[in-house]
């Protein structure tokens, strides 16, 4: 079965074939190193992560380029976000820069999500910018008004074929602040002239100045893939302006068309059904949502959607997944302690684990449908379970068991390190009263004494062999 991908630019699902052979040369859209990430951020980038490594798992060598904007995305107001941060913080925007970049690499590590082969960031490239923005001149697609330079987007034609929205619908004032000198209001800025007091600004033929948001990601992208690549990603809302203006810009400068093959957008993230954003004062860290789940926990709730459908930030969708993530290491842990007195040989239950995995990948092949692979995933846990409980597993059953297992876990990061767990003599003690209990049927006492281990922080847990024991977490 050959991969397929729904395109954005096309609205269809689509066979996947790189332009050359089996190499993919991928860009998704980096963050603007000006605050901390939030679980938006965290949806969007383990998404690609998981797609980098089933593309490399198929065979395929993934060229993962994600940029780095420390200059030039702004406001709605046409303030940089960087210089405006830079001065709350009473830092140049260097440092800025520097210091949520090493918080990204930082959160990526917690999260295990694999860092991009290439970060580039955007003030390395002042140069590479600038001589696109010199392109785009020459062909008459731009204009020099006051020393800034602006994208005349009536004369691309094709504005709008990604998003399937017109010229005319982008919200005047959005990303820059809409000037008389513009000749429309669609028009967005390639370089701005910087004002005398604006920190970070470079000499250009045009002015000293700085460039836009969406300049840079094309200038970037060129320098290391060239006029045209496989897979650009990133969150759905960039698609109009962001990504519209990336295609209006390169085609302008190549006229190599299409700019991009396939077009992979990650869908919104919402809390408690809400828009997520600093103003609604509902904005969830990576970093605070980490406090409280597991990485596993968050990368499972992440996978257990469509990465094209939105996503909620909720309570009761993350216990569930923390729910997932302990049946998980209870199954593992089961298989750790029975594969020693499991008899040699394999059953027929090595074949059902073999064609469960054939539908995992299956379902992770038709558009990347990781809640299906995960239903997958989880009757290879059940199985796993039931044969456990009946003794009909035989050695090589658990090995095929537990090889799968993490196989599959390893594209979203879920299967957690386990760790043998230090029970205090009192409450081993307590267990083995409760045991006694069990046997003779006394079923109030055994309920009494598993209340008294959860008051010293424990959980007791019945399996078909023994009791197993784990620190609550609450």
């Amino acid at each position: 079965m050959a991969i397929k991908i729904h395109n954005t630019l096309t609205r269809k699902l689509e066979v996947f074939k790189p332009l050359k052979d089996k190499e993919v040369r991928m860009f998704v859209c980096g963050l603007t190193v000006y605050d901390y990430l939030h679980v938006g951020h965290a949806r969007t980038y383990a998404f690609y992560d998981t797609l980098t490594r089933f593309l490399r798992h198929s065979g395929y060598k993934v060229t993962y380029l994600q940029n780095v904007t420390d200059i030039g995305h702004l406001l709605d107001t046409g303030e940089d976000r960087m210089i405006k941060k830079a001065r709350e913080e009473k830092k140049h925007p260097l440092e800025v820069a520097d210091f949520y970049y090493k918080h990204e690499l930082e959160v990526f590590e917690k999260l295990r999500i694999e860092k991009p082969d290439l970060m580039p960031r955007a003030t390395d490239h002042i140069k590479e910018i600038i001589e696109q923005i010199t392109k785009i001149l020459e062909k008459g697609y731009a204009y020099v008004v006051n020393g800034s330079v602006y994208y005349d987007v009536s004369k691309f034609k094709d504005y709008g074929k990604l998003s399937g929205r017109k010229p005319k619908e982008l919200i005047p004032g959005a990303r820059v602040e809409v000037k008389g000198e513009k000749h429309s209001p669609a028009d967005f800025a390639l370089w701005i002239k910087a004002s005398p007091e604006h920190i970070m600004k470079w000499k250009s033929p045009w002015s000293e100045g700085y460039p836009g948001w969406h300049i840079e990601d094309t200038a970037i992208a060129m320098k290391y893939f060239g006029p045209q690549y496989d897979i650009h990603g990133g969150a759905i809302e960039l698609a109009f302006p962001h990504h519209e203006a990336e295609i209006a810009q390169a085609e302008a400068t190549t006229g190599v068309k299409p700019y991009v093959k396939y077009w992979v957008h990650a869908g919104l993230l919402t809390i408690n059904g809400q828009r997520m954003g600093r103003s609604m004062g509902n904005m969830v860290t990576v970093l605070d949502a980490l406090k409280k789940y597991s990485p596993e926990t968050l990368r499972i709730w992440i996978a257990s959607t469509h990465y094209r459908k939105p996503l909620d930030y909720n309570e009761k969708d993350l216990q569930v997944a923390k729910a997932k993530i302990d049946r998980v290491v209870s199954t593992l842990l089961r298989i750790k302690e029975n594969i020693a007195k499991t008899r040699e040989g394999a059953s027929e239950f090595s074949q059902q684990i073999s064609l469960l995995e054939e539908r995992f990948f299956e379902a992770m092949k038709n558009d990347m449908n990781t809640p299906l692979a995960l239903t997958h995933f989880f009757e290879i846990i059940t199985l796993v379970n039931k044969q456990s409980d009946r003794h009909e597993v035989l050695r090589a059953d658990l090995e095929k068991a537990e090889q799968t297992i993490r196989k599959l876990g390893e594209f979203f990061q879920i299967i957690p390190e386990l760790k043998k767990e230090e029970v205090p003599a009192e409450v081993l003690n307590l267990i083995e009263k409760r045991e006694q209990a069990r046997k003779k049927k006394d079923w109030a006492q055994a309920d009494e004494i598993r209340k008294q281990i959860r008051k010293l922080g424990y959980i007791v847990e019945d399996t078909a062999q023994e009791p197993r024991v784990k620190k609550a977490e609450n």
